[in-house]
């Protein structure tokens, strides 16, 4: 069974959205021309043995670049690289996909040790569908697929310093994030498993952040722990569906409301019942559908601007690095173009 991909519940509620399918097999397709360059690129073939697919062949980026999670719509997903800096009506550097396209995906991670992650979405045979991939960054190879969740759902990945792959699931009543180690593939057991799950990041230290919806939190856990240490939650916060969290370069903390549609930042080292130290919403930021459509959110860590992904509009959208209140994104990314396709995860390569 899959459930809707924008609306309601759980399903997509963590960032992050739905398909199932065959997950070995490849074919070398090519993509229309990019329209400007978005970033410098070597563009070369991809191997006959690559599990993986690259449209429009390999490259080397010499900047950040936004990678996003497209779910297709339920007609196949793929992994669209963008630069930083693209705006309009542009196409991406390049698409990762598989075959007619990756199940899923619901969200993605990088880590410059261990490349391009994701979380599969919708399980429904557990024995061999992966919930998780990764993939090369420079040249879209497929690396690892992990399987054995159970039947569910994967929907937030999130890499720390050292590599190790979180990847948060359900399945049934379960709700968990288990850890895998670098390089960890098949049906790998986890180094630990987290009873929690929701929207994933990983700050300064390694710490996790879990956005729970269950509890209206954002829950935090020291680097190594299993063991919740504090929570941000409360009347006072605004918190009421945190979908998605994000986490800057001075470990600020910002989340996406799936029910107010509304980014909020909280002061570093925040914890409890807290007002955030600003917010982003209203009609001008394009943040529209909340009531349960899932946004991905990232942040630069270089330039502080504020990522999220539309999928009810098919776009990115970018904030200042002091954005506040009811204000329009100085950088959007749409259009025909741009192949975006219900974009769900999202994150910078930095």
């Amino acid at each position: 069974m899959k459930p809707p991909y924008h609306i309601g519940a759980v399903c997509i509620a963590m960032a992050f959205a739905a398909c199932s399918g065959a997950q070995t097999g490849s074919t070398v397709n090519a993509i229309p021309a990019v329209v400007a360059p978005q970033a410098s690129s070597a563009i070369g073939p991809a191997t006959p043995s690559n599990k993986g697919q690259q449209l429009g062949g390999m490259h080397k980026a010499t900047a950040s670049l936004i990678l996003v999670a497209n779910e297709g719509a339920g007609l196949g997903g793929s992994i669209s690289e963008f630069s930083e800096s693209a705006n309009g009506n542009v196409a991406p550097v390049s698409i990762i996909a598989k075959n007619s396209g990756i199940p899923g995906p619901f969200a993605v991670a990088f880590s410059s040790k261990e490349g391009i992650g994701i979380a599969n979405g919708n399980i429904d045979n557990p024995s061999d569908q992966f919930g998780a991939e990764t993939f090369a960054l420079a040249t879209g190879n497929f690396l690892t697929g992990i399987t054995c969740f159970g039947e569910g759902q994967t929907n937030a990945v999130a890499f720390d310093s050292t590599g190790r792959l979180f990847v948060a699931w359900l399945s049934g009543r379960t709700r968990a994030i288990d850890v895998f180690a670098p390089g960890a593939d098949g049906c790998a057991k986890p180094k630990r498993t987290i009873a929690d799950t929701g929207g994933l990041a990983i700050g300064g230290n390694d710490v996790l952040y879990v956005a729970s919806r269950t509890t209206k939190t954002i829950d935090i856990f020291p680097a190594g722990s299993s063991m919740m240490e504090s929570q941000i939650g409360g009347s006072a916060t605004g918190l009421v569906a945190p979908g998605t969290v994000a986490v800057d370069a001075s470990r600020n903390v910002y989340v996406f409301d799936t029910q107010t549609a509304a980014i909020s930042e909280f002061a570093a080292g925040a914890t409890g019942n807290v007002a955030p130290i600003r917010s982003i919403a209203g009609p001008k930021t394009g943040l529209n559908g909340g009531n349960g459509f899932s946004f991905g959110l990232a942040i630069s860590k270089t330039s502080g601007e504020i990522f999220v992904s539309n999928p009810g509009t098919n776009a990115i959208l970018g904030f200042a690095p002091a954005a506040s209140g009811n204000v329009a994104p100085i950088q959007t990314i749409t259009g025909s173009a741009t192949n975006l396709s219900n974009p769900l995860g999202l994150v910078v390569t930095e």
